[in-house]
């Protein structure tokens, strides 16, 4: 049996925008026979925003903020791995914040947004406008800065991971509590897995389960990473 997960902004949308409503139109026909998971960073409200609420509610089960905050088919949702920043966590954070030449960045305040289990740090707007996010995807491609703070978290703060999620931003979460943490929740010994992503790198978000699914048995994982928007997978979507 084939079981299909999806990360959302990216893959089911383009990045930080909604979902195209053919597109959409698409997804829900083809997944009517179909056991399907969303796997993302963000909190199931956001979600819900860009891809409105069919896809969610008809999925088998959804994994948010990094597979944090889980919302089974019944029942309400289940929360784990809930923490705080620390005084010198949060001091590491607004130093970053402070030093950035980042010339468009907000106030300290909005740039810091707690999640399920995790937490989502962008120096980027938090709202749709393309542009905007478009110039902090520049700088960010110049200077590294996502990258190189990333690095700093990891090394500094043993029980933290952090990640790049989305274009735009960093997620951070406790060790271990990764996307990858989903995989001992769905696999059956016996189901072919197939992941739909775009964080897929060294630092990407996708890389902890994309790494799972590689060492499940008999080759029974396989990834699709998504380079150019919704409009790729919906190509692959239409050979499956």
């Amino acid at each position: 049996m084939k079981k299909y997960i999806f990360d959302v902004d990216g893959v089911l949308c383009d990045a930080g925008q909604v979902i195209d409503e053919k597109f959409k139109d698409y997804f829900e026909e083809w997944s009517k026979d179909k056991t399907y998971y969303l796997v993302t960073g963000s909190h199931k409200e956001k979600t819900i925003d860009q891809i409105g609420r069919a896809i969610p509610d008809h999925q088998n089960i959804g994994f948010h903020c990094m597979g944090n905050a889980i919302y089974p088919p019944t029942g309400n949702e289940v929360l784990i791995n809930e923490f705080e920043f620390t005084e010198e966590e949060m001091y590491h954070f607004h130093n970053f914040w402070r030093r950035s030449i980042y010339d468009q960045k907000p106030n300290f305040d909005t740039v810091i947004e707690k999640r399920q289990g995790s937490y989502n740090f962008s120096l980027a707007t938090r709202n749709k406008d393309r542009e905007l996010r478009n110039r902090y995807m520049e700088h960010d491609k110049l200077y590294n800065e996502r990258e190189n703070f990333i690095i700093q978290l990891n090394n500094t703060f043993p029980r933290l991971e952090a990640y790049a999620g989305g274009s735009v931003s960093i997620d951070i979460c406790l060790r271990g509590a990764n996307k990858g943490q989903i995989i001992n929740l769905i696999d059956d010994d016996e189901s072919d897995y197939i992941f739909f992503c775009d964080q897929y790198g060294k630092y990407g978000i996708d890389t902890p389960l994309v790494e799972k699914l590689e060492w499940l048995p008999r080759e029974r994982g396989y990834t699709y990473k998504i380079d150019n928007g919704y409009k790729e997978t919906w190509d692959i979507l239409k050979t499956l």
